[in-house]
Formats: structure tokens, C-alpha cells, sequence
């Protein structure tokens, strides 16, 4: 969705996705909608920058990780789409760390990238990562769900 609207506005999007069927929903998207769009979108099966080419730099990068601590009790079925869309270990930042330390690679000067995080997720261990990696970064928006607050993080270099 985030990929149609950007498109839609007139960018030209790179997105990725690790799980096949999300990758044949956005094709199947694209094409039913493309007469829509004043942009194109590239679709790429694969995890995080591991899709990007030599050289590849954005002005804006919009990543949505699974973002939820595991659960210390519950074993997750690794095969579960769904677990794995929500899963990001044991303290949440799995892959949210893996963007932050390689996020900066691929930002053009001035680029921005903006990720997904929750409160249910350790806070101080982020906000270490942001200032290890020489990223600066803001809250942009906040919002409550139940049990936790999801806020949406812009940084750049």
C-alpha cells in the first residue's frame, strides 16, 4: 500500500519483501492500478538492502519491520507469515538494527528514512543504535494500540 500511494504521487519506488506472497499481492496491485500511477514501482524479492543495487541511493526510504519483542515463552512456527512479519526477537530490534547500521549507505545527501517502532520494544537500546551509527533522529508520529504506542521514527545522516 505504502508502495501504490508513493507511486501514485509520482515517485519511482523500489520496494522488497522476503515473504512471496506480499511480492504477488504488490505486482498484482501494480498492474491493476498502474493506469493510476505517475510513478513506477520495481518489485524485488529479497531482505532489506540485499535487493539494492551497486550504487543505488534514495532520497527517501520508508521501511515497516516486524517490530514486536518475541514472546520468551512461546516458541514461533519460523514457516508463519505472519510470525514472521511481527517477530523482531527477543528485544524487537532484530532487523531494525540491521536497517540502522546499513541505512545510511543508501541515502542520498539529505535523504530521509522513516521505520516503524514499538513501545513494547526497548526504547534505550534504539536510541543507542541511532547515536552509535551517527543517525539523527526524530519521532514524527505516535499513536496507542491497546497495550502499546507505535511511533514512526525519521532519520537521516
Amino acid at each position: 500500500m505504502i508502495s501504490l500511494e508513493c507511486a501514485r504521487l509520482g515517485a519511482n519506488v523500489v520496494c522488497s519483501d522476503i515473504n512471496p506472497y506480499a511480492i504477488n499481492l504488490i505486482k498484482e496491485n501494480y498492474y491493476y492500478n498502474k493506469v493510476n500511477l505517475k510513478g513506477t514501482i520495481d518489485v524485488r524479492f529479497g531482505s532489506l538492502f540485499s535487493v539494492i543495487k551497486n550504487n543505488e541511493k534514495f532520497d527517501l526510504i520508508i521501511f515497516n519491520p516486524p517490530y514486536l519483542p518475541s514472546d520468551q515463552g512461546n516458541i514461533l512456527d519460523k514457516n508463519d507469515w505472519i510470525n514472521i512479519a511481527t517477530d523482531g526477537g527477543c528485544d524487537g530490534l532484530d532487523l531494525i538494527n540491521k536497517f540502522i547500521e546499513n541505512v545510511k549507505f543508501f541515502l542520498k545527501i539529505k535523504g530521509r528514512a522513516y521505520f516503524v517502532f514499538s513501545s513494547l520494544s526497548d526504547r534505550n537500546k534504539l536510541n543507542n543504535l541511532l547515536i552509535n551509527y551517527g543517525l539523527k533522529s526524530s519521532i514524527i508520529s505516535s499513536r496507542r494500540y491497546n497495550d502499546e504506542i507505535i511511533d514512526v521514527y525519521v532519520v537521516s545522516d
